[in-house]
């Protein structure tokens, strides 16, 4: 292959994938708005309304948008609920619940893995229990490598109860599933920019509730990182309020691009939009299941942004719909690897046209595949 040139790309299949989802249209001609400087008045109101907008989808005050990914404002939720020595519990729902245990490890805390069936929900109680004594709980609310949507707000309850905080990674669940810090009583929240909210890759945000922000109080000390450590965020919020509000450059065009989707979200009534994301979901579920392919999770626990099924050969219904139907799907992580083809419901190509174009491209590539016929 040759050098690839950067403005002339080659057509590409229509994501479907477990995120990034494509841009909406309006979203796409705010992202190639001309670069705007990243302080002044009008950059200020700007980023001031894209913060109150994510506020109002996760129900918390301020939450802190960073450059970077998801992973990078899981790393700031570790770095300043918790410090060098604490013990918490994590739920190893599957590969990113894995890497929840591995970032706890690597910021020096002591885990407890709690083991949960491949396509089960997490059991809030047992959560509890081994959280007795511990300081924290980690999970993720929606896994994306099986599909599962787990109970929050039933382990937000159990962690209160052995005193432990809560922070969840909500990076496959926001926007397309419901999430409140404040009414469900968690501590931290972690999502990005690229999947349920419906905009491009780059941002991370972290949301804490008041609970939250007493931990973060309550620390013995600050933490090792200056970049990542909300009181950073917080100085800057204030300090220089009127005209940069936060301590980097920020990607103002990202930025922009996510206030565009959220105006759009909101304006449609999150309520609304959760519940066409999981009709959407039900009716890929159905047509998955007719074709043989089952859900993988236990029923009333599918996400809606992730519809995971098992199939026999992934690779190749993967390769089918890329080669012949234009449309590219995303396979499984572990535990789920070579063993489940995954969907997204995602951005622009969130649609009843696109579920159906899926079904109908998988019982093709199903009926094209030996023993299937």
């Amino acid at each position: 292959m040759g050098h690839i040139d950067p403005r002339k790309l080659p057509a590409m299949p229509e994501l479907m994938i477990a995120g990034p989802g494509e841009l909406h249209e309006e979203d796409l001609d705010a992202l190639g708005h001309q670069v705007i400087a990243h302080y002044g008045d009008l950059w200020t109101q700007l980023m001031g309304e894209t913060v109150e907008a994510m506020g109002k989808l996760v129900g918390a005050h301020a939450p802190y948008i960073v450059p970077g990914t998801g992973t990078t404002c899981l790393d700031m939720g570790l770095f300043n609920l918790f410090e060098a020595g604490d013990k918490v519990v994590v739920a190893n729902t599957g590969f990113f619940g894995m890497r929840l245990s591995a970032m706890a490890r690597a910021h020096k805390l002591d885990v407890i893995e709690v083991p949960v069936p491949v396509g089960e929900p997490i059991d809030a109680d047992r959560m509890g229990a081994a959280a007795a004594g511990a300081d924290g709980i980690l999970t993720v609310h929606v896994e994306t490598a099986t599909g599962v949507r787990h109970p929050i707000e039933d382990i937000a309850r159990a962690a209160r109860d052995a005193g432990a905080v809560y922070l969840v990674d909500g990076i496959a669940s926001v926007g397309g599933e419901t999430v409140d810090l404040e009414r469900m009583g968690i501590h931290g929240l972690v999502t990005g920019s690229q999947k349920g909210l419906d905009a491009p890759p780059g941002l991370g945000v972290l949301a804490l509730s008041e609970l939250g922000h007493a931990r973060v109080d309550a620390r013995s000390e600050r933490p090792e990182s200056w970049y990542l450590d909300v009181k950073t965020w917080d100085w800057y919020r204030t300090e220089w309020a009127a005209w940069h509000p936060h301590p980097v450059t920020m990607p103002t065009n990202l930025v922009v691009a996510l206030a565009s989707s959220m105006r759009r979200m909101l304006e449609a009534g999150m309520d609304a939009w959760v519940a066409r994301r999981a009709a959407l979901a039900e009716r890929l579920r159905l047509g998955l299941a007719d074709l043989g392919l089952a859900a993988i999770p236990t029923r009333g626990f599918e996400a809606n942004l992730v519809v995971a099924a098992w199939a026999d050969e992934p690779a190749a219904l993967q390769k089918h719909l890329a080669d012949k139907e234009g449309i590219m799907i995303s396979g499984g992580l572990d535990p789920t690897m070579g063993k489940a083809i995954r969907v997204g419901l995602m951005g622009r190509t969130a649609t009843d046209y696109m579920v159906e174009r899926v079904i109908d491209g998988l019982g093709r590539a199903l009926r094209d595949l030996p023993g299937h016929r």
